[in-house]
């Protein structure tokens, strides 16, 4: 009997060990998944990541688009032919960046002055395809308008004025300016007071 004994002793023994080889192999198979899981796991987290930023772009690029955006560019030019006045004469771009029409109501001039803000542009020319204000500005094009040599009263107004400011049918207002404008005007008032 004791040797029936002590053979299940080391059959149970032996029994033990094969089960303890197969739980030993069961974690290292889990764990091989579980590091796989994981791997897929941070793919796919850095996925949405991703995904989730371009969506944010996305919704960026949506509300930008649906912005006004217009650029004002006021410079000085001169314009030489039979019976013009050589005097130079300001000059505004203004430029539809959005991706829709603009309606331009009116353009003005802004001053650093307290008590006169705003210089009102009476009749600039407005060139064509668009003849006059207000006019429909179709995206990614521009309009011009062209003032005469006396649009400002004296020269303390010239200097005065900080920006040129096309004002929109939905009631914003743009503000634009220069180096060429502000170098133009440097020189007019140089030369005026060297003559």
């Amino acid at each position: 009997m004791s040797f029936i004994l002590a053979d299940s002793m080391s059959f149970l023994g032996w029994a033990n060990t094969v089960i303890a080889l197969l739980g030993l192999c069961a974690s290292i198979f889990a764990l091989i998944y579980s590091r796989r899981s994981n791997h897929a796991a941070s793919e796919a987290n850095h996925i949405s990541r991703e995904a989730n930023r371009l969506a944010e772009q996305a919704v960026k690029m949506q509300e930008e688009e649906s912005q006004t955006r217009v650029v004002v560019k006021p410079h000085m030019t001169c314009i030489i032919g039979d019976g013009e006045d050589s005097r130079p004469r300001p000059v505004v771009e203004v430029i539809n960046l959005s991706t829709f029409p603009v309606t331009i109501s009116k353009i003005c001039w802004k001053t650093n002055r307290a008590e006169k803000a705003w210089f009102y542009w009476k009749n600039p020319t407005i060139c064509s395809p668009f003849g006059q204000l207000p006019a429909r500005l179709p995206s990614h094009e521009s309009l011009t308008a062209v003032g005469t040599p006396s649009s400002f009263q004296s020269l303390e107004d010239l200097q005065a004025v900080t920006a040129a400011v096309a004002f929109t049918a939905s009631g914003e207002q743009v503000e634009g300016m220069t180096n060429e404008w502000k170098e133009e005007v440097g020189r007019i008032i140089r030369t005026m007071k060297a003559s």
